[in-house]
């Protein structure tokens, strides 16, 4: 049986208002378990990548996890400026609802956030010396790879902007406009020495030091979490409900 697509959304630099004429497009997709996935302990997952759209599937019920640890490139499909949701009544009932309580599950685990942030620096960082695969050009260009030095940057940036604003608004703090989207696109294009952008970023690193306390002393919500569980509960035992009726009336025939 086919699996029931829950929502589409766009992720990465489009998101943030730092896509330029060559970034790729790329979605996280959400799709809904079929009864022979829940029998046989299957979590889908699949990815397709092409010349200029990479899809990433999941299967809804981890989308629980991955909301409750933060990880910004999950929670930013929340706030996506292209969500392509179900035609299906039930399941598109379902999504708006948690559509709904985006900025609460944005600041639901605020220690997990930072820490996750934490995590992304440490991984971005490791290659503006010498650049990965995809960022050897940069390296070769301007000495460094300029493109995880802006992604390092950006999220060191994020923690001290959704602090700003009281953890109320999780789309303006990764948004960018104005001075501030050409200043993070003039890192990615080189503007900077290594010694330079180096710098920016330590005196970066030291503000979200000092936030860590911030965050860390923030208690989880776990009633958020629960309101969560219900939606993505309910909606697969209905989805999975109206499956067993056809796999009956199948049979019946």
């Amino acid at each position: 049986m086919k699996r029931m697509v829950a929502f589409k959304a766009l992720v990465g630099s489009a998101n943030y208002n730092l896509a330029t004429p060559e970034s790729d497009q790329d979605y996280k997709v959400f799709v809904l378990p079929t009864f022979d996935d829940l029998y046989h302990n299957y979590i889908f997952t699949k990815s397709n990548v092409g010349s200029s759209i990479d899809e990433e599937y999941h299967d809804i019920r981890k989308l629980i996890g991955l909301l409750w640890k933060s990880n910004v490139n999950f929670m930013e499909v929340l706030f996506s400026i292209d969500v392509i949701q179900s035609d299906n009544k039930l399941i598109r009932e379902a999504m708006d609802q948690l559509f709904k309580m985006r900025d609460q599950i944005a600041a639901m685990n605020l220690p997990y956030l930072y820490k996750a942030c934490k995590g992304m620096y440490v991984s971005k960082a490791k290659y503006i010396e010498e650049g990965n695969n995809a960022t050897k050009e940069f390296v070769h260009l301007f000495g460094y790879d300029t493109k995880s030095a802006m992604h390092t940057y950006r999220i060191l940036d994020f923690i001290e902007r959704f602090a700003n604003n009281r953890f109320t608004n999780f789309k303006n703090a990764i948004t960018y406009s104005h001075s501030d989207r050409e200043f993070l696109l003039s890192i990615k294009h080189g503007a900077f020495t290594k010694s330079q952008i180096l710098r920016i970023i330590d005196a970066k690193l030291q503000i979200f030091g000092e936030l860590e306390q911030t965050y860390l002393k923030q208690k989880p919500k776990e009633d958020v979490k629960e309101q969560l569980e219900k939606i993505i509960y309910q909606l697969t035992a209905n989805v999975i409900r109206n499956q067993l009726v056809k796999i009956s009336n199948n049979k019946d025939n």
